[in-house]
C-alpha cells in the first residue's frame, strides 16, 4: 500500500507541475500522498461495516486503481520532458485518465459485491479537492 501512495503521489505531483499555473496552490508530491491517504479515510464511513477483509479488499483495489492512474500518466509526463504540450493537451489527456479509472474503480467494486455507491463517494472526494486545488 505505501508503494502505490508514494507512485501516485510522485506520479501526480509531477504532472501538477505540468499545469501549475492553473492550480491555486503549490502542488508537491506531500500533498498528493495526504489526498490518497485522506481518500482512505473519506471512503471509511461508507464502507466500515463491512468485514475486514472486504475494507482491506476495497482499500488495495482503490490503490491499485490510484496506481494504474499513475501509470497512465507517466507516457504524458515524459512526453513533456522533451516536447512541450500545452496545458489544453495535457488536461484532456488527465480527463481521460480520470475516465478510465472511474471506470475500472465500478468494475472493481463490481467484482468485489460492494456498494455502487462507494464509485459515487471516490468521485465526490476527488472533485471536493479539485474544487480546493483550482
Amino acid at each position: 500500500m505505501l508503494i502505490s501512495i508514494s507512485i501516485s503521489a510522485y506520479a501526480l505531483s509531477s504532472f501538477a507541475l505540468l499545469i501549475q499555473s492553473l492550480l491555486s496552490i503549490p502542488y508537491q508530491w506531500q500533498l498528493e500522498a495526504a489526498i490518497v491517504v485522506g481518500q482512505l479515510i473519506f471512503q471509511f464511513p461508507f464502507i466500515f461495516r463491512r468485514k475486514g477483509t472486504e475494507i482491506f479488499e476495497y482499500y488495495y483495489n482503490m490503490l491499485m486503481v490510484s496506481l494504474i492512474g499513475s501509470i497512465l500518466l507517466l507516457p504524458i509526463i515524459v512526453y513533456n520532458m522533451y516536447h512541450s504540450l500545452s496545458q489544453q493537451w495535457n488536461i484532456i489527456y488527465f480527463f481521460g485518465v480520470v475516465g478510465i479509472l472511474f471506470i475500472e474503480h465500478m468494475r472493481r467494486v463490481r467484482i468485489l459485491e460492494l456498494p455502487v455507491y462507494l464509485c459515487i463517494t471516490w468521485a465526490a472526494y476527488r472533485f471536493i479537492i479539485l474544487f480546493f486545488i483550482l
